[in-house]
């Protein structure tokens, strides 16, 4: 009887020492779970908004006409006329021909120039507002691949992390088997 209890003594010291090892193991390949992926993620690029254009400053570097000499009269009759060098006793103010013609062109310059340059800010103001409509597109392509690049890496994370329990599942179940296994042929090995 002794060497019966001396046997299941020694064969339960093993078994316990077995367990306690397969535990031990078991921690420490449970403890090692897959990393999750961390892909690269490059820099935004930003804009900043384009200015809106003004036609203001334009309009002032139209070169201004020379001054247009006036001669200042003063009218003595019907068909007579003095000149005089103060304007407060002028009643009326003339004109060279030379200098009528000058108005009349600038005039008709200015009006040209003025319809130009509104034409050109509206074209510049599509030009900009393109510019501001691809740069918003921009961003929003650029948020797209950061959702994109999230949603892979959180499915391909909870990929990873199915598999890695899959795995120990079927590990586990295989160690339970063969404890099972190596337990009934320890229990039948002593009973003989």
């Amino acid at each position: 009887m002794k060497k019966i209890i001396r046997k299941i003594y020694n064969n339960s010291f093993l078994i316990v020492m077995f367990t306690a090892l397969v535990i031990l193991t078991g921690i420490l390949l449970f403890g090692c779970a897959p990393a999750p992926i961390k892909p690269f993620k490059p820099e935004p690029i930003k804009f900043d908004e384009s200015p809106v254009y003004s036609i203001q400053e334009d309009l002032d570097k139209i070169p201004k006409p020379a001054p247009i000499k006036r001669m200042y009269v003063k009218k003595l009759t019907d068909k007579s006329f003095e000149v005089v060098a103060d304007k407060a006793e002028a009643t009326h103010i003339m004109l060279a021909p030379k200098e009528y013609a000058k108005v009349g062109a600038v005039v008709k310059l200015a009006k040209t120039y003025k319809g130009l340059i509104l034409d050109q800010e509206t074209l510049i103001n599509t030009y900009i507002d393109q510019i501001n409509a691809l740069k918003e597109l921009y961003a929003m392509e650029q948020r797209k691949a950061e959702v994109y690049r999230e949603l892979w890496i959180s499915s391909e994370n909870a990929y990873r992390q199915e598999q890695w329990e899959h795995k120990w599942d079927n590990r586990i179940h295989k160690a339970g088997l063969y404890a099972i296994t190596i337990g009934s042929i320890v229990v039948m090995l002593l009973l003989l």
